[in-house]
């Protein structure tokens, strides 16, 4: 997948680089995944005149001033950045240029009925203020995760799927998240990732993930997630009680905030917000605010490993007062035909 985008970086740019990376091995096709609707193929026009050998690293970062507004004015010569401690140079640098795919990700257990009403009313509003090219794929859980909609730029086609989820049953956040960061890096190798989960954040159900498994997947896949919290318990009448035993071994061990903070998003409290209208606006606006940065890495080896980034503000003094959200790190492409 980063090949694949670093490609269209690099296209942009018109940078070449002698030596090769190796392909990262293709993941098949998800079983009884619906079709990328209107997916794009690689754009060959004059403005991405695509190149080959190329390994770079792309990192998005939102930057926030002291009193959490987004700082919007920051060349490249701004930023700093490290991996495991080693300063890189910024190659690349551009705000809301690349294709973006977005999965959005919903909560449908009991007590989300008045939220997906506003959501379905709000969806194709909110939605639309994407770049044309962007793509929007629509998940709903409970206890399960469910891929309603693949990737397409119909905004209707997603508000009008909205209307047709029934809420009910328990949740497993961490099934969702994961299945959604599958499904993008199978689905837009060459995009942008995003995921945007709208949920109460109360995990009830005991499932096959856990968060240091959606954070891995989600790290390998690029894909930045955020979270709309909505007010637990949406309805009087339909409040879902969590049974302690589950809440023990579950609701404590997923922590939505964690999830967020190590791919380089947030949490959204709809709770301080007017509206769920208002919480997709902003976080559609964080998403366009985001700055990309790619990096040809020093470390050339191709070991599979770990790697930490760190974004920073070079002034001392606007470092101390600006916060950069960005993920932890990434994964180096592993030796030809490991399949790491």
């Amino acid at each position: 997948m980063r090949n694949a985008l670093a490609r269209r970086i690099v296209a942009i740019l018109a940078f070449t680089m002698a030596g090769t990376r190796p392909a990262p091995s293709q993941l098949p096709p998800a079983a009884g995944a619906p079709p990328v609707e209107n997916f794009a193929p690689p754009v060959t026009g004059d403005n991405y005149r695509l190149k080959s050998n190329v390994d770079l690293v792309l990192v998005e970062a939102t930057v926030r001033d002291q009193n959490g507004g987004i700082v919007n004015d920051l060349t490249r010569e701004s930023f700093g950045v490290l991996e495991n401690g080693v300063e890189q140079q910024v190659a690349y640098f551009s705000r809301d240029q690349l294709p973006l795919s977005v999965a959005l990700v919903l909560d449908c257990s009991g007590t989300m009925g008045p939220v997906l009403r506003q959501l379905h009313h709000a969806a194709f509003d909110t939605l639309s203020a994407l770049k044309p090219d962007d793509q929007v794929a629509l998940f709903d859980f409970a206890a399960r995760a469910e891929m309603l909609v693949g990737l397409t730029r119909n905004r209707q086609r997603i508000a009008d799927a909205i209307a047709t989820i029934r809420p009910g049953g328990g949740t497993v956040i961490p099934d969702a998240l994961y299945e959604a960061a599958l499904y993008l890096a199978r689905a837009a190798p060459g995009r942008r990732h995003a995921i945007i989960l709208v949920s109460d954040n109360q995990n009830t159900e005991k499932g096959y993930c856990d968060e240091t498994r959606v954070i891995h997947q989600a790290l390998q896949s690029e894909a930045v997630i955020y979270s709309i919290r909505v007010p637990e318990g949406s309805h009087p009448h339909s409040m879902y009680v969590i049974p302690p035993i589950l809440e023990e071994v579950s609701f404590r061990d997923v922590s939505v905030p964690k999830m967020t903070h190590e791919t380089g998003g947030e949490v959204i409290d709809a709770r301080n917000l007017n509206s769920i209208r208002s919480a997709m606006d902003t976080v559609i606006s964080r998403l366009k605010q985001r700055y990309s940065l790619g990096y040809y890495s020093t470390n050339r080896r191709h070991d599979g490993a770990f790697r930490e980034i760190d974004i920073h503000i070079k002034d001392a003094s606007n470092d101390e007062k600006y916060t950069v959200y960005a993920r932890r790190g990434y994964f180096a492409p592993g030796e030809e035909g490991s399949g790491q």
